[in-house]
């Protein structure tokens, strides 16, 4: 059984992709962080995340986080390779 993603306001989904569906759903994709963070991506290199849905410019890994906790990077999801 796979592990729920939890967000900052209880909000549940069963993946980094749910996550990404659902900020896309409502619009918010493009919006900016309320501070840029410094993702470690998967690949092993590091760039700094300014929009709630971007990707890491060295693999294309596509990283989320709902608006209600982009302001605490540990929610910070990842989606899949240009998902």
């Amino acid at each position: 059984m796979e592990e729920m993603i939890y967000m900052k306001c209880g909000c549940e989904f069963k993946n980094g992709q749910a996550v990404a569906d659902k900020v896309r759903m409502k619009g918010f994709a493009d919006q900016e962080m309320p501070q840029p963070v410094k993702v470690n991506c998967s690949c092993g290199e590091s760039y700094m995340k300014t929009k709630l849905i971007d990707n890491c410019p060295n693999c294309q890994m596509t990283y989320a986080v709902t608006p209600c906790s982009a302001d605490d990077h540990n929610y910070i999801v990842p989606a899949g390779i240009n998902y």
